[in-house]
């Protein structure tokens, strides 16, 4: 199973989606995520912050949270961002032009989810769930939230 940043963050930031993702991942053996995801998620938390839609100590437990995740070497493994990841990222982008317009971040998660056999992709993102239907990558299902 891979996930992207904007899930990392939706496991230690309550949003509409948390439980589901939550529970999504509950009990998961082996999670991917890019190294890409460090700053990703850092960025994410301080915009949060930021925007006023958490407050600078909830950023913070949330960031120390995210570090525990991905330093203890469990559930959740980082996989590096590597030349061939990189070149395989590009391929993505052309595979995918006039279909989906693939941001270069983007990229590099279908790239590192594709080199790590980590399937499904779990994202919301719609263009990235456009280009890995594209390019073959299976998909986890999006939550179904409530009016």
């Amino acid at each position: 199973m891979y996930v992207d940043s904007a899930v990392l963050v939706k496991l230690v930031v309550r949003e509409p989606d948390s439980g589901f993702y939550a529970d999504l991942l509950d009990g998961q053996r082996a999670v991917i995520a890019s190294e890409l995801s460090i700053p990703e998620c850092r960025s994410a938390l301080l915009r949060k912050a930021e925007y006023g839609d958490i407050t600078p100590r909830t950023c913070e437990q949330a960031w120390t949270k995210l570090q525990a995740f991905w330093a203890t070497r469990g559930a959740l493994s980082l996989k590096p961002v590597s030349r061939s990841v990189l070149e395989e990222a590009g391929d993505i982008m052309r595979q995918c032009a006039g279909c989906a317009s693939v941001r270069t971040l983007d990229a590099i998660h279908l790239a590192t989810c594709r080199f790590a056999h980590a399937y499904p992709l779990v994202t919301n993102d719609r263009i990235m769930r456009k280009a890995a239907e594209r390019i073959g990558i299976p998909l986890a299902p999006l939550p179904t939230l409530s009016a």
